[in-house]
């Protein structure tokens, strides 16, 4: 299969391994500053993972607050918080208990 991203780590602090499967929702975001973020989101999770490399790419977990993503304490731009808002709206059917067919 061709790879669509082949993305260069700009922080001194080593990336994650995050494996690309069909069933996990994976977006990228760099804001004008050079900071990467990565959105992770497996099916039927109710949380999200978001991993920062200007925080050393520790794993931030992402849960539901009245309709919008909570990061808990951690401080987001503005651009910051549109792409996790905009990932969070994409996600949210994944966020649905898995259904068996029939």
């Amino acid at each position: 299969m061709d790879e669509l991203l082949d993305l260069t780590n700009h922080h001194a602090t080593p990336a994650p391994a995050i494996e690309q499967r069909p069933e996990r929702y994976i977006a990228y975001f760099e804001n004008t500053f050079g900071e990467q973020l990565v959105f992770v989101h497996a099916d039927g999770d109710a949380d999200a993972t978001l991993y920062l490399g200007d925080l050393d790419w520790e794993p931030r977990r992402v849960s539901e607050a009245n309709g919008l993503p909570n990061v808990g304490d951690l401080i987001l731009n503005r651009e910051e918080r549109t792409f996790l808002c905009a990932c969070w709206i994409a996600t949210a059917w994944r966020r649905e208990p898995r259904r068996e067919s029939h």
